[in-house]
């Protein structure tokens, strides 16, 4: 049952009477009267680390029925233009004025240290953060390790790692899907494509998880500061190492092919390669954990469709496509006109953010007929997980044969499964939305 939120006058937010799930398409073009009515008052409760679960896709279709696109004074957004229709999404984010750059970086300079904080300063590194041209010019050299043919390469490693980890849970009866599962497959993945040493790879789950934690701006908290700055620090100084021994003695790896590669412009420079073996990191691991976790919950509360496709492999990639329109990890996408951008009866200003919600837009229902219900074989089912335009995910194609993987796997080297917690638990964050822990047993 999902949960629904009210407000009073003082903004303080108290549980209200329950919503129905599975709503029509119709009644999602109509506010409810259940929720706040205001789209600050909307955006504060989504915002809410504790409103992360059944009560989340309530809010945005609230906030996409009160003001699908609107200039927020909410200081975690630095006065961003916030989007939750597909239409809006696919024009005003598919143009060539908006750029995914380092003018949108404002939105992580939070905690004590702001803009000083050693997190923010590699934020300024990542390759989705770069400046034109530098943007296309490290995209197109690391791209070449994520070509399709590359990834068919990976799909039986990956299949062998799926295995193992479902054979480790096997005799139990219970597999706690994040943790046993869907958290290690991704890691273990990314860290064999850079050459990570398999005795060091249990370091980078804690260092990932911190990381992420501290790009939470909704959530941050002291504590999660500080972990985050040592784990940038640990990141950082792990891959100058490895990057150091790799010059000197280069193996078949991911990470060795990166200092080799070059164009008319030189190689990629040592914190190029640093920032880039971080997001790689991060891009490839936590987004797909997320989205595993999250498709094995939408599956359980939608049996028959669980039915079909346990039955069913010819679903794999219909499946995948649907999982990541039904439930996205990526909630959150901002983006910076760098022109005045007019669009209907509104001017986005040049230097202004763009903050596209993608779980709305996902689930718009002018795009998509009764979107709150998986279909596995929807034929509408076009979504923007992966982002639009030149920011389109890089990793795209290994998180879908992960995604496909894992979800066979489970299929197929488990008997029949249920979920034992009654309700699951969720991170706080809403950038990378997720569950925290997710039991099942047979």
């Amino acid at each position: 049952m999902v949960g629904s939120i009210g407000s009073s006058s003082s903004d303080a937010l108290t549980p209200a009477r329950p919503a129905a799930r599975g709503l029509s398409s119709a009644s999602l073009t109509r506010l409810d009267p259940r929720l706040p009515t205001s789209p600050e008052e909307i955006l504060r409760s989504i915002l809410d680390p504790t409103l992360r679960g059944d009560d989340l896709y309530p809010l945005l279709h609230q906030l996409r029925t009160a003001a699908p696109i609107f200039k927020t004074e909410n200081t975690a957004f630095q006065l961003a233009w916030v989007i939750t229709r597909f239409e809006d999404d696919d024009t005003v984010v598919r143009a060539k004025t908006l750029s995914s750059d380092s003018r949108v970086l404002d939105i992580f300079a939070t905690g004590t240290a702001g803009t000083e904080s050693e997190f923010f300063r590699m934020m300024k590194r990542l390759m989705k953060f770069l400046d034109p041209p530098e943007h296309a010019r490290v995209r197109a050299l690391v791209s070449r390790a994520f070509t399709p043919r590359a990834v068919e390469r990976l799909r039986p490693r990956i299949g062998e790692i799926v295995s193992e980890l479902l054979a480790a849970r096997r005799d139990a009866g219970r597999l706690d899907v994040i943790a046993d599962f869907a958290f290690p497959l991704p890691i273990i993945v990314i860290c064999e494509m850079l050459g990570v040493p398999v005795e060091d790879v249990p370091l980078f789950f804690q260092w990932s998880e911190d990381f992420a934690r501290r790009g939470d701006v909704g959530a941050l908290t002291p504590e999660r500061e500080r972990r985050g700055e040592e784990a940038t620090r640990g990141l950082t100084d792990y891959f100058l190492r490895l990057i150091d021994e790799r010059r000197r003695t280069p193996r078949g790896d991911l990470l060795s092919d990166l200092i080799r590669v070059e164009d008319e412009r030189g190689r990629l420079g040592e914190l190029e390669l640093v920032a880039t073996g971080i997001l790689l990191l991060q891009a490839g691991h936590e987004t797909t954990a997320n989205l595993i976790g999250k498709a094995v919950l939408a599956l359980l509360r939608h049996p028959d469709e669980l039915a079909r496709f346990r039955a069913d492999p010819g679903l794999d990639e219909a499946a995948c496509e649907e999982f990541l329109r039904y439930d996205t990890s990526v909630q959150i996408t901002p983006k910076v006109a760098t022109v005045d951008l007019p669009y209907h009866d509104r001017t986005i200003r040049a230097g202004e953010t763009v903050a596209t919600f993608r779980g709305a837009v996902n689930r718009d229902p002018a795009r998509y007929a009764d979107p709150d219900r998986l279909d596995l074989s929807r034929r509408d089912g076009r979504h923007h997980s992966f982002g639009v335009g030149a920011y389109h995910c890089l990793g795209a194609s290994l998180a879908r044969a992960e995604i496909q993987i894992a979800m066979r796997g489970l299929m197929d080297g488990l008997p029949a499964f249920e979920l034992v917690t009654e309700r699951p638990r969720y991170k706080p964050s809403l950038y990378l939305h997720g569950l925290e822990s997710l039991e099942i047993g047979w």
